[in-house]
C-alpha cells in the first residue's frame, strides 16, 4: 500500500465504528483497480489511523466478517476493493433505505400507518398482544420499488410511547437503540419469491399476478430476543441486491 494514502484520524466517539468506516473508505479508496492488496502490520496502521491496537483489531474482525478482509497467519491482512465496493449488499445493510442512499439511489420515503396494534405477532410468541407498527414505502421514478413493515414488540416499544413519529425520519434499528434502550445484534431473514397479498399489491401498484422478492425478518438482540419483526417486499428487476456468501 501507497505510504501517501490519505488516512483520517478518527476521534474518540464510536471508536470502533469510525475506525472500521475509516478503513473502509482506505480500502474503497485504493489506487489498485480493485485488485487485492496487503494493508500495513497493525501497528503501523493502528498508528495511521490514531487508535489503539485493540481498537483496530475489533475494525478488522468486523471487516473479515463482511468478507472485506481476510487474515490469515504468515501472510497478514488482504483487503479486497471489490468487496468493499459492492452495493446495497442486504447482508450487511444496517438499514435498508440508508443502504439504498448509500447504493446510489435517492428514494422518496413515504410513511404510513404508525402506531400500536392491539394483536398478537407470533414471531413474539404465544403471549404477544401488541406492538408497535411502522411501514413504508420508497419511490424511485414514480413507481413504488420497496414496502417495508416493521412491528416493533411491545415490551420495549411501550416505553417509547411519547417518541413513536421519530419512526418516520429513522430506521426501526436507530430506534430500537435509542428510545428501546435495546440494540440490534442480528437478523434471521426468511426470503421467498411470491405472488404479493392484494393488500401489498395494491399499495405497490402492481399488476395482478406480478411476483415481488419478500423477505420476513426477526430482529434479535444481544439477549437473542426477538425485538422486532420486519417483512419486506422488493419489486423485481430495480434493486441490484446482492448477498455474500461465505465459508466457515
Amino acid at each position: 500500500m501507497d505510504d501517501d494514502l490519505n488516512i483520517l484520524r478518527v476521534d474518540n466517539k464510536q471508536l470502533s465504528y469510525k475506525t472500521k468506516r475509516a478503513l473502509l473508505e482506505l480500502i474503497c479508496s485504493s489506487t489498485h483497480d480493485g485488485t487485492p492488496f496487503k494493508l500495513p502490520n497493525e501497528d503501523d496502521l493502528s498508528h495511521r489511523l490514531g487508535v489503539s491496537r485493540n481498537v483496530l483489531r475489533d475494525a478488522l474482525a468486523s471487516l473479515e466478517e463482511m468478507g472485506v478482509v481476510t487474515r490469515r497467519r504468515g501472510k497478514g491482512t488482504i483487503a479486497n476493493p471489490q468487496i468493499a465496493n459492492a452495493t446495497f449488499r442486504l447482508d450487511t445493510a444496517p438499514e435498508l433505505f440508508e443502504a439504498m442512499q448509500e447504493a446510489g439511489y435517492q428514494p422518496e420515503i413515504e410513511s404510513l400507518n404508525l402506531g400500536f396494534v392491539f394483536r398478537n405477532d407470533p414471531a413474539f410468541g404465544p403471549d404477544s398482544t401488541s406492538y408497535l407498527n411502522t411501514e413504508k414505502l420508497a419511490w424511485l421514478d414514480g413507481e413504488v420499488v420497496v414496502y417495508c413493515a416493521d412491528h416493533i414488540d411491545s415490551r420495549f416499544a411501550s416505553g417509547a410511547t411519547d417518541s413513536i413519529l421519530a419512526l418516520k425520519k429513522m430506521g426501526h434499528y436507530q430506534f430500537l437503540e435509542q428510545y428501546c434502550h435495546t440494540s440490534m445484534a442480528y437478523t434471521l431473514s426468511h426470503i421467498d419469491a411470491i405472488i404479493p397479498p392484494e393488500e401489498v399489491r395494491s399499495l405497490m401498484q402492481l399488476e395482478e399476478g406480478v411476483p415481488v422478492l419478500f423477505m420476513d425478518d426477526h430482529v434479535y438482540n444481544f439477549d437473542h430476543e426477538i425485538v422486532a419483526h420486519s417483512m419486506i417486499y422488493f419489486r423485481s428487476g430495480v434493486l441490484d441486491l446482492k448477498f455474500l456468501r461465505k465459508n466457515w
